[in-house]
């Protein structure tokens, strides 16, 4: 086959989310089908890690889809016009977004709805596009890819589509991600918090997330338990984050929260593994990630009861109610308080991580690219 893919996620210096998974997807798909040739479709110059092998040929397109009305012509006309002089047999689409007009066979990935549950959380801009565009591509691909049991509800939900039509196949967990030594612990301590036990955030700073939510409650864990404790919020700003940025300038304790900014996967395995827990306060995911890293590092998680994170998690974190900073606290209280409880959570969260591979990710996401393509 000839797979031409959407891959305008993969960026060197900002590979998260969907980034992460055409990556660990598209590279094992490449390594286990040397008979196939694979044509990456990039929106700027790309790294050459990112060609996974000799099967592998990058297309560099203009123009860069730095706003959604580029991101129309990119697909429509630039990737349009390329797929179908290299005769591809079928089009895969990383970010749900693919060129209408094209008659190959698209099977398209979506990796959430959050823009149909909450678009007052994104740019305007961006929630008209996602409002006009998104049941296009919805209606007109031939074969949806979600990332969970709850986002395929979402979507047969909110846009109708018939659930014979959607496959979930789970996210893995990058082998990076692993327990690491004491000494890198004290290391990446001393580089982070001067030595302190931080609870950490890693992932984007917008209002979905819930970041707000995260700093009260660090706020009235402090007041309750007087302790070292700190809080690392490490990530990508986004948009919309003032109130963010004021609620730590008001805090209390604004010394003890530090924000490292976006964190590279190397770096990041450092540290996610000498956290004293990952807390994930988020409103909305579709899967969440780092929930699995943090357990594949032997680390602690408190996240939400809400949306996939409880599929995800399984038994083997602490929930809470994303609108209750009080209940955050408590459950920070009680993994900084309790040392069985936390190492019992991280024994489950070991069991739990056997369930999710990126093999197994890539292997299922071929057999729908090759039911496709073969027609």
């Amino acid at each position: 086959m000839r797979i031409a893919v959407n891959t305008r996620h993969l960026l060197a210096d900002r590979l998260e989310g969907v980034g992460i998974v055409t990556d660990e997807v598209m590279r094992r798909i490449a390594h286990a089908h040397v008979e196939d040739q694979l044509d990456y479709y990039f929106d700027r110059k790309f790294d050459q890690r990112f060609i996974h092998g000799p099967n592998v040929k990058g297309f560099a397109l203009p123009p860069v889809t730095r706003l959604p009305f580029l991101t129309r012509f990119w697909l429509d006309y630039s990737v349009r016009k390329h797929v179908q002089k290299r005769k591809a047999d079928v089009f895969l689409s990383t970010d749900g977004f693919i060129p209408l007009g094209m008659s190959i066979p698209k099977v398209s990935m979506f990796h959430d709805v959050a823009y149909l549950r909450y678009p007052e959380f994104l740019p305007s801009h961006m929630s008209a596009f996602y409002k006009k565009w998104i049941p296009r591509y919805m209606a007109y691909t031939d074969h949806i890819i979600t990332v969970s049991e709850f986002s395929k509800s979402e979507i047969v939900s909110g846009y109708n589509i018939r659930p014979d039509k959607i496959s979930v196949v789970y996210n893995g967990i990058t082998n990076s991600y692993q327990p690491i030594s004491d000494e890198k612990k004290r290391e990446t301590r001393l580089k982070y918090t001067s030595g302190k036990p931080y609870l950490l955030y890693l992932g984007a700073i917008h209002p979905r997330k819930n970041i707000l939510t995260l700093i009260n409650g660090f706020n009235q864990f402090k007041a309750e338990r007087k302790t070292d404790v700190q809080l690392v919020i490490a990530g990508r700003t986004a948009w919309q984050t003032e109130e963010v940025t004021n609620a730590i300038t008001q805090s209390p304790w604004k010394q003890d929260i530090k924000l490292p900014g976006y964190v590279a996967t190397a770096e990041a395995v450092a540290l996610v593994g000498s956290a004293e827990a990952m807390v994930y306060p988020s409103l909305y995911e579709g899967f969440g990630l780092p929930l699995l890293e943090a357990m594949a590092c032997g680390v602690a998680v408190i996240c939400s009861n809400v949306s996939s994170l409880p599929e995800v998690a399984g038994n083997a974190a602490l929930l809470f109610d994303p609108h209750r900073s009080d209940e955050l606290a408590q459950q920070m209280i009680r993994i900084c308080n309790d040392s069985h409880l936390k190492n019992e959570l991280i024994t489950l969260g070991h069991v739990r991580t056997k369930d999710f591979s990126w093999d197994k990710a890539a292997a299922e996401t071929y057999a729908v690219l090759e039911r496709f393509g073969k027609k």
